[in-house]
């Protein structure tokens, strides 16, 4: 009989235990990397949450997140100063609290801002009114961008907010610098006209001297010489016969020679005009009484004349014959550029800001066109045909006025009439 080791029994195999011994190593080693991972992975997302919530913290705009049924979630610090709660009474309370009643805002429904926001999932530039914990309504910017999950459903509304009262106060203050810049811009364009008619008038004051000398000076050389041409032409033109076959040249040159003789007048009543006597006279009356005066001037004869004057009388200091004489000389040449049937309107007033006493003459004439508009106080100038008129008329009224320390001014256009006004230093009408 064999012999049985004393130590005998059931052998265990060894091999089976150590697979599961590795098996469980590598397991174990498995999940102490998944668990740094997790680690990894939950600090990552901690310095996400804390970049995201610095940067939110940090917005100058205000942004406030709502869920799904329009509760607030999220607030941050702006939105808490703007609207003047703390984040805790804003939180859980409905979204609708922040807009001012009736204002548009994307979660009143059916509303064209809900179906719009709801359409393409967000909104911009949407003026609205929030209302402040103190019951204030002000202006705001507002952006709404809708949240959805992977599955597409919304989850909530993102709604960020700029606070417009200081662009706006900006805005009025730019306008109101702009309307002052426009203002000065007017001024300026006003002192500047100013300033040119001032040069105007200063050049046509000086012009008017030179000429004033001039035309004495040749109304000097040729009045006494022209006087006997006169008086020669008139005793031939008395001496000879009727049938002289050259009496119809003597007859020219007796009307020419008297033409002559007006025109040398009209050169001495412009360069040395009488001194006359300054008194207090109503321009009314002296207006009337040029009118009156040329009712049976032929000129005249198919034109009406419309008064508009002052109700009260009008005073100025002035020689009266020379002031009715420059509004007569501007009467006439007024009917003589209607040439026919027409109106002339004239039409008194005190400026009282200026001080001024103003006499308008409108006509119904062919008027003046621009490049002349400027010569017609010149002496000599005129549109009128060779034989009619001198072309000192106006000449010697702008002296008048002038030399009455006041101007005549002259506005027209061509086939629509002209407008003579007549500016006097005058006394207000109750002063009479």
């Amino acid at each position: 009989m064999a012999n049985t080791p004393a130590n005998s029994g059931p052998q265990v195999e060894e091999g089976p235990w150590i697979e599961i011994i590795q098996k469980m190593e590598s397991l174990y080693a498995d999940l102490a990397q998944t668990q740094t991972e997790v680690e990894r992975k939950n600090e990552e997302l901690l310095r996400a949450k804390a970049f995201t919530d610095n940067v939110i913290r940090s917005m100058v705009n205000s942004l406030v997140v709502a869920n799904r049924d329009a509760f607030i979630t999220t607030a941050n610090d702006a939105s808490c100063q703007l609207l003047g709660y703390a984040k805790e009474e804003l939180l859980g309370r409905p979204v609708g609290m922040i807009f001012a009643d009736g204002a548009p805002n994307p979660f009143r429904r059916s509303s064209e801002l809900w179906n719009r926001c709801r359409m393409t999932g967000n909104v911009t530039g949407i003026e609205t009114a929030m209302k402040l914990k103190c019951g204030e309504e002000i202006p705001v910017s507002l952006n709404a961008s809708q949240m959805r999950d992977r599955a597409g459903d919304v989850v909530g509304t993102v709604l960020v907010a700029t606070d417009l009262r200081e662009m706006r106060r900006l805005l009025l203050e730019a306008q109101a610098a702009a309307a002052a810049e426009r203002e000065q811009a007017a001024e300026r364009a006003k002192a500047y006209r100013e300033l040119q008619a001032i040069q105007s008038r200063l050049i046509q004051s000086e012009k008017m001297s030179s000429l004033g000398r001039m035309a004495a000076s040749v109304a000097h050389e040729i009045n006494n010489p022209l006087g006997a041409i006169v008086v020669y032409s008139h005793l031939l033109l008395e001496n000879t016969a009727e049938d002289f076959p050259g009496r119809a040249n003597l007859r020219k040159i007796t009307r020419e020679a008297m033409r002559c003789r007006d025109i040398v007048r009209g050169l001495l009543d412009f360069a040395r005009p009488a001194p006359g006597s300054r008194q207090a006279a109503d321009v009314n009356a002296i207006v009337r009484a040029g009118r009156d005066l040329l009712e049976g001037h032929a000129a005249f004869r198919d034109i009406q004349a419309r008064l508009d004057l002052s109700p009260t009388p009008l005073w100025v200091t002035c020689d009266p014959d020379q002031l009715q004489q420059a509004f007569t000389n501007i009467l006439v040449n007024a009917a003589e550029a209607i040439g026919g049937p027409g109106t002339i309107s004239l039409r008194s007033w005190y400026d009282g800001p200026h001080g001024m006493v103003a006499v308008s003459i409108t006509d119904t004439g062919c008027g003046i066109s621009p490049e002349n508009l400027e010569r017609v106080f010149e002496p000599f100038f005129t549109t009128k045909q060779e034989g009619h008129g001198t072309g000192l008329g106006l000449a010697i009224a702008y002296g008048i006025a002038t030399r009455h320390g006041g101007t005549i001014k002259v506005e027209s256009r061509p086939g629509k009439g002209t407008t003579f006004t007549v500016w006097l230093p005058g006394g207000a009408p109750e002063e009479a």
